[in-house]
């Protein structure tokens, strides 16, 4: 019997039997996903960038400066549990510091035969070891040791400054040490190396104290690293660093050459915002923002005592941003935005940057006031002047420009213009200057009575006495203004201290000095006598005198005054009170009228930018020395060749006048004896030829700061003809 076979399933070989299917291997129980990783916030200690790390780790690296920030035990809480261990402190002492360096003093100064001696003592191959005591390998210890970490470093060169608070190293110390080092190449490349490691990580004392904070900033060379982990510091630390800077010994040079090489160095960062096409990126960079946070502490610093001059803080390579950049920065500063601005450390900024954003702030202002204008146009149908003319009597000077003045409040803000009445001319500029000068003159004379002048210090003051003369104390105040915003420089003898009450700045006794040298220096007398018996010697009490129209004017400087007598302890206070009471108290009404006038025309932000030195150079301009070969290089001629015989004799007779008579040949010139507040390089001066030989006088066109003169001959004859034109000259040509 035959059997059939069953067919095989449908993608089963029928070569092979039916099968069960294999059996899948067991899967491993499955883990639970790791925790996630919680992160939290951090700030780099050394370019201040914010950023996110593990919660759980006690450090963390900068991936934009590459800085390792240690947490301090305070900034670890709720974070990490064990922090970064803290390195042991191996301090080198200044005692051994200073011993090292009379070392090298006295190799310094041994004579020949004592350097013959101590090397023939010295044999051949010995090693360093059995010289313990040389100084050059005493020198690369001490690095190797001083400067191994933050806390040895923190914990090395200390001594008591009885100015400071704490321990500090000092600078003669450091100084010495500095300098026995940067002639040593070894010693110098293993400072560099310690410091750098250092610096990259800073470990979890950062904040604790400020001794190694002292010793890095004498090292002079502030590196980048170093510069963004002192911006950063907390206010103890900067107000620890702006008082020993400050201190009374401490040596003018050396705060120089700190403000010196952070502005090169400011320069260099701006200098690649210059070469890049982005010219607002140095607000993107770090050092930047660094550069300019230390800048002002050195600032802070200057201002306690003046050592080094406000100019020296500029970084004239931020001139070179250009204007629209400068409105940039200005119109972000102004924004409040929390983002960086140039215009947030005003004392980096040149004067010329200054006025630039003046005149923008006063373009933009006179922008609002010609809409105003062209509205009022439009609703009174009659055309608004874009200029502020100003026509005045020769005769009334005073009385028509305030008069003038007191009409065109709303348009102080145009380009001023003058028409003398009765006379011919264009005001170019020269007519401009001139009245100016000569209204000053009127105003500022003492037999006006508004001012008070001191025979001693040759300036003027408010007069106390000067009641009901609000108008014309207004009037200075707008002509002050104008001057700035019409960029004309006036000879007005007005001391420091008025700038200082404009600028919101205190007022001290030196400011009194200034004014009234004899008074400041009877009440520096009293400070400094040490007597004890001060109530007997000087019999003063808290009473403020001023003479008001030949009359002596007393008023108690507190409740009571006149019976309450200045003794030691309570001198100091009566020297403030009476600075305040001559300075402030006895001129309020008067000072407030200037105030408000100058205000008319000034007020702005961009006024806040100026310090009262800046304002009192824009409004007064230059009284430094007159460069005559700077004068030389910016002036122009017409009709004249640079090196005729006449051009040479009129160089040489200007250089050989007094600076009294230089003087007054540039007021002849430009109507302004000063150079303007930006410098030589933006006055000048122009030579006309009005022909050959003659024997008329020398010509000047003020509006264009031009002299026309004939080809005089000789020297002699330049100079004569010159010496008679300055000497019998005033106003709008000759009398």
């Amino acid at each position: 019997m035959n059997t059939r076979v069953a067919p095989p399933r449908r993608g089963q070989s029928s070569l092979h039997s039916a099968a069960p299917p294999p059996r899948r291997p067991a899967l491993p129980p499955q883990t639970p996903p790791p925790a996630p990783v919680l992160l939290t916030d951090g700030v780099c200690c050394c370019c201040g960038s914010p950023l996110r790390y593990p919660r759980a780790s006690p450090s963390f690296r900068c991936t934009v400066c590459d800085t390792v920030t240690d947490l301090s035990d305070e900034q670890r809480r709720g974070k990490a549990r064990e922090g970064t261990p803290v390195p042991d402190a191996t301090p080198v002492t200044e005692e051994q510091i200073l011993a090292l360096v009379e070392s090298f003093r006295a190799r310094r100064n041994e004579t020949d035969e004592e350097l013959a001696q101590r090397l023939s003592q010295v044999e051949l191959g010995s090693s360093c070891a059995e010289h313990d005591d040389d100084p050059e390998d005493l020198l690369l210890a001490f690095i190797a040791t001083a400067f191994d970490n933050l806390p040895s470093l923190d914990a090395s060169f200390r001594s008591f400054q009885p100015s400071l608070p704490l321990a500090v190293p000092s600078y003669s110390t450091l100084s010495a040490f500095y300098d026995v080092v940067k002639n040593r190449p070894i010693a110098l490349d293993l400072l560099r190396g310690q410091v750098d490691a250092i610096l990259r990580r800073p470990g979890p004392t950062l904040l604790q104290s400020s001794a190694w904070l002292i010793s890095l900033i004498e090292r002079r060379l502030l590196l980048s690293r170093f510069i963004g982990i002192l911006a950063n510091l907390p206010n103890a630390l900067h107000h620890t660093l702006v008082t020993y800077l400050s201190s009374p010994t401490y040596p003018r040079a050396a705060l120089q050459a700190k403000v010196d090489l952070l502005c090169s160095f400011l320069s260099h960062r701006i200098g690649l915002c210059l070469a890049s096409d982005d010219l607002g990126s140095y607000a993107d960079d770090w050092m930047v923002r660094a550069c300019a946070r230390v800048g002002s502490l050195l600032f802070a610093a200057n201002a306690k005592r003046h050592q080094v001059p406000l100019s020296a803080f500029y970084v004239t390579l931020i001139d070179s941003l250009g204007e629209h950049a400068l409105v940039q920065d200005f119109q972000t500063w102004e924004s409040q935005s929390g983002r960086f601005a140039l215009c947030q450390y005003p004392f980096l900024l040149s004067l010329g940057v200054k006025l630039v954003l003046l005149a923008y702030d006063g373009e933009r202002q006179m922008m609002d006031r010609a809409r105003e204008a062209v509205r009022a146009t439009l609703s009174t149908r009659q055309l608004d002047s874009p200029v502020l003319v100003l026509t005045v009597r020769r005769e009334h000077l005073v009385t028509d420009s305030l008069r003038q003045i007191s009409l065109n409040r709303v348009n102080l803000k145009k380009p001023l213009r003058i028409k003398w009445e009765g006379e011919e001319g264009v005001d170019a500029g020269g007519l401009r200057k001139e009245w100016f000068l000569l209204l000053c003159r009127d105003l500022f004379n003492p037999h006006f009575g508004m001012f008070v002048h001191d025979p001693d210090s040759n300036l003027c003051y408010l007069n106390p006495g000067a009641v009901g003369m609000e108008d014309d104390f207004w009037l200075v105040g707008v002509v002050c203004g104008l001057a700035v915003y019409n960029a004309a420089t006036l000879d007005v003898p007005l001391p420091l201290a008025i700038y200082k009450k404009l600028c919101s700045e205190p007022l001290a006794l030196a400011d009194l000095a200034q004014i009234q040298p004899s008074l400041a220096r009877g009440l520096q007398q009293l400070l400094d006598y040490d007597g004890g018996d001060v109530e007997e010697v000087f019999c003063r009490s808290f009473v403020g005198t001023y003479e008001a129209w030949g009359e002596v004017v007393e008023e108690d400087l507190i409740e009571g005054g006149n019976d309450v007598a200045v003794t030691e302890a309570n001198r100091e206070e009566y020297v403030r009170l009476l600075v305040d009471f001559l300075l402030s108290r006895s001129v309020e009404p008067q000072f407030a009228a200037f105030a408000e006038g100058f205000s008319e025309v000034c007020a702005g932000n961009a006024l806040s930018l100026f310090k009262a030195d800046e304002l009192e150079l824009v409004v007064r301009g230059s009284t430094e020395p007159l460069d005559i070969d700077a004068l030389r290089g910016v002036t122009a001629y017409e009709g004249f060749s640079p090196n005729e015989p006449t051009i040479m004799h009129f160089w040489s007779a200007f250089r050989s006048f007094s600076p009294t008579k230089q003087r007054l040949l540039l007021a002849f010139i430009t109507a302004s004896d000063r150079i303007p507040a930006t410098g030589t390089s933006a006055l000048q001066l122009k030579l006309q030829c009005l022909g050959e030989d003659s024997d008329r006088l020398p010509q000047s066109h003020t509006c264009f700061n031009a002299l026309a003169m004939y080809r005089y001959g000789t020297r002699d004859k330049v100079e004569r003809m010159l010496t008679l034109a300055i000497e019998g000259s005033e106003g709008f040509g000759l009398r």
